[in-house]
């Protein structure tokens, strides 16, 4: 990976343990109704939920153990893997899951279902509710993808391996009829096949090869083999894909706001930025290298993509991509400066990460799964009680210096400051400026 030079201010990562206790935990979300609570995935088919990120419920809820193909398995990689909240999740309750389940006529099968909270009770769900939006054919048992997320554009985005064994044995991630080794872009608010019950979701009509009759309608990109887990930058819009590797090569595929999809990350033809077969034909779509790679040489196997930092709280995070090797326990930061991509090591745990968590406000976490522990991740530079990271909003009289922001500004305080975004019009002096860390503050109005 090139652009070194790009100067970083990196933070020094803290690890510090926010709850344990559950059994083999493989996603953390966190719902989009004002709480700051977080929902923990259970690889066997439950879901808990840490209160406001703190106290756990002692009722589950959900548990879908009885239909989850899989989870109970220690070394594989089946069972209830993500969760996505629908953007209006606060007024209809609907969140989505996906999970391998055993198919009526054999063998498995990926389900992305989605189900109900109870009316009135957010943290309490309907287990008969499930409402079957898409099932996927899984040759093999590994290589099944999971994750979940809702793009800026409100669409559903789901992220399927290739379909498991190895090298990608069938050619899923070049074959454009093929859902697998794919990311896949639907509308979960209609419905385009009304008479095909494994089939209940809308195709957006800009998905990119809408139109083309050699190419699944429901791609929106190619060319990968397992993207475990993958985010959209909540500032930017951006799209970060951890992308799994075979044998030799982690990476991490970008894809900027702007895109209008269709981008072939090279799977199986390449493993990260090198050959791997030269003999697959390429299938449809731009091909794409990845914006990192690392070797499996210093004892990384495994990617686990994780999410940018834009919370308030931790300002050298800001902007930061976060991810890590399952196997090495390593945990990286990348960022992007002037078109230019930089990349830092900053931490060497003992840990088996399996996923990462962004709740309400923007922090961090982040899954051990061999202990069953939940972790936040943050920095020794952070914005204490006393102090308010500000952004000008206007300037009523023209009495503002811009070149040093005094005089009458209006103030976009930090949410742990006044228990929620507040914008006040406060006077600046010189005297009440302190700089640190290449972030203006301002004292907390008394």
């Amino acid at each position: 990976m090139r652009a070194l030079s790009v100067a970083v201010d990196w933070p020094e990562l803290m690890i510090s343990e926010v709850a344990d206790g559950f059994i083999r935990p493989v996603d953390i979300q966190s719902p989009p109704n004002g709480s700051n609570d977080l929902y923990i995935l259970e690889k066997a088919g439950r879901i808990r939920i840490l209160i406001e990120g703190e106290a756990l419920q002692e009722e589950l809820f959900l548990d879908i153990d009885a239909r989850v193909l899989g989870g109970n398995s220690t070394n594989s990689e089946q069972g209830l893997l993500g969760l996505a909240f629908h953007p209006d999740f606060e007024s209809n309750g609907y969140f989505y899951l996906n999970y391998t389940h055993e198919k009526s006529t054999g063998g498995a099968e990926t389900r992305v279902s989605r189900f109900s909270a109870l009316t009135g009770n957010p943290r309490l769900s309907d287990t008969d509710s499930e409402h079957i939006l898409l099932t996927v054919g899984q040759p093999f048992s590994n290589h099944n993808g999971g994750q979940l997320q809702f793009g800026p554009d409100g669409f559903l985005y789901i992220g399927l391996g290739d379909g498991g064994s190895g090298g990608d044995p069938m050619n899923n991630a070049q074959d454009s009829l093929s859902l697998l080794g794919k990311m896949l872009r639907i509308d979960v608010n209609g419905d385009d096949f009304p008479t095909n019950t494994e089939r209940n979701y809308a195709i957006p009509v800009d998905n990119p090869f809408v139109g083309d009759s050699g190419v699944s309608d429901e791609i929106w990109a190619t060319g990968l083999r397992n993207p475990w887990r993958f985010s959209f930058d909540s500032q930017t819009g951006d799209l970060y894909i951890g992308d799994v590797g075979q044998n030799s090569w982690e990476e991490v595929d970008f894809q900027p706001a702007n895109s209008g999809g269709g981008e072939n990350y090279g799977w199986r033809v390449k493993e990260g930025n090198h050959i791997f077969i030269d003999s697959p034909k390429l299938g449809p779509g731009t091909l794409t290298d990845p914006i990192w790679e690392v070797s499996h040489a210093s004892g990384n196997c495994s990617i686990t993509g994780g999410y940018v930092y834009r919370g308030l709280r931790y300002p050298r995070m800001s902007g930061i991509f976060f991810y890590t090797d399952w196997c090495s326990g390593r945990l990286w930061g990348l960022t992007q400066d002037e078109q230019e991509w930089a990349f830092q090591e900053l931490d060497d745990t003992d840990f088996r990460i399996v996923t990462f968590g962004e709740d309400a406000s923007g922090d961090l976490y982040i899954a051990d799964q061999n202990s069953g522990t939940i972790y936040k991740l943050t920095d020794t530079v952070e914005l204490g009680n006393n102090w308010a990271g500000f952004e000008i909003l206007d300037n009523p009289s023209g009495w503002v210096n811009t070149e040093n922001w005094m005089g009458w500004v209006q103030v976009d305080f930090a949410p742990w400051i006044w228990n929620g975004n507040l914008q006040k019009w406060i006077y600046i002096e010189e005297e009440n400026i302190t700089e640190e860390g290449g972030w203006l503050f301002i004292p907390k109005p008394q």
